[in-house]
């Protein structure tokens, strides 16, 4: 799934309300609910690699996750990364995690986790070797099919045994709000894991039909889904700092002869010719372009909704796409300098 924002053209619509559902409930007292600053046992947040200068030291997170390295078409890590610097936040210093990636290839993911092929041990050695320096590990595999879920968990198992006990062990799943037949069942996972990171983003996205990134009912059934079967302390709530836009008319696309015919008679254009380039034409089209995003405001009523759901743990995606404001608006309750190590399962 993308997580990033696209490109604005031509004319903007923004709509800033959508209707609820009754999925959620509002808070007795909204007004005291906003102006509140919810604080947070865990901030966990992203920073893209080669993005190293958004992050201003203002953040109040106890985990950074370094979106560094991916996989090679045989499997193995792409390349090393060096662990960003980080500066503490009112004492507390962050955890720094290395994210191991891969978003969109199945083919690639089954014959990684696939033990026929022996790529898995490799995988697991690299991953090792090029956390060094590193608090943790998060796996972001997005692209694993239904059919390899069992693959994908004996090799979480097996990077969970590989890896020094002081190092955690956290991975990131796709929302949901109810059990699904794929290889991201929470109940599984979090018995291997010390996090799940719950990506509650993308409700809808680039080519679905325009809405919220995340809408405020949406991520209540998400969470309250999440809540009933992930323990608490490993559970991490993502939340979105992206808009993303949407063109009424899809305008770049192959012609039939007779649909140029159409175009030129509609529009009442002149046609040209040059040998070299052959016949063509040009005219103008108006496009109404619908953005849904979050400000300040949308993203504290969600992470109040979490707070009032007994969550202490948020994410962000990521550093640099959203409003500054937001990171003196939040806190956290302590520092994350030292691991909890009682609650790594060794495999």
């Amino acid at each position: 799934m993308s997580r990033t924002a696209l490109p604005l053209a031509a004319l903007v619509s923004v709509l800033s309300l959508f209707a609820m559902d009754t999925a959620w409930s509002k808070p007795q007292n909204p007004a005291a609910t906003t102006a509140a600053r919810p604080v947070f046992r865990e901030i966990w947040a992203y920073l893209m690699r080669g993005e190293e200068r958004e992050l201003t030291g203002a953040e109040p997170i106890t985990d950074l996750c370094y979106f560094g390295t991916g996989l090679t078409k045989e499997g193995r890590i792409t390349d090393a990364a060096a662990r960003p610097a980080v500066t503490p936040k009112d004492g507390v210093m962050p955890r720094v995690h290395l994210v191991i990636a891969e978003l969109s290839n199945n083919a690639l993911m089954h014959f990684s986790l696939d033990p026929e092929y022996g790529v898995r041990p490799l995988l697991i050695e690299d991953i090792c070797r090029v956390s060094e320096g590193f608090d943790g590990v998060q796996i972001d595999f997005e692209s694993v099919s239904r059919d390899d879920a069992d693959y994908f968990l004996d090799f979480l198992k097996a990077l969970r045994g590989s890896l020094p006990s002081s190092r955690m062990l956290s991975v990131a799943v796709p929302a949901k709000t109810e059990l699904i037949a794929d290889a991201y069942e929470y109940t599984r996972i979090a018995a291997v894991a010390d996090r799940l990171i719950i990506m509650a983003y993308d409700e809808h996205w680039s080519t679905s039909a325009p809405g919220p990134i995340a809408s405020l009912p949406w991520c209540a059934r998400v969470a309250d889904y999440a809540r009933g079967v992930i323990d608490r302390e490993k559970m991490v709530m993502g939340v979105p700092l992206y808009g993303r836009a949407w063109q009424e008319k899809r305008l770049a696309r192959a012609l039939r002869f007779r649909n140029v015919q159409d175009i030129v008679a509609e529009k009442k254009t002149e046609t040209k010719y040059s040998s070299e380039l052959g016949a063509w034409f040009e005219y103008s089209e108006n496009v109404v372009v619908k953005v849904f995003y979050d400000d300040e405001r949308s993203l504290m009523e969600k992470l109040n909704l979490y707070k009032a759901r007994n969550i202490d743990a948020v994410s962000f995606w990521r550093i640099g796409l959203g409003p500054q404001a937001l990171w003196n608006s939040i806190e956290t309750t302590g520092s994350a300098a030292t691991p909890d190590a009682t609650q790594y399962r060794p495999y």
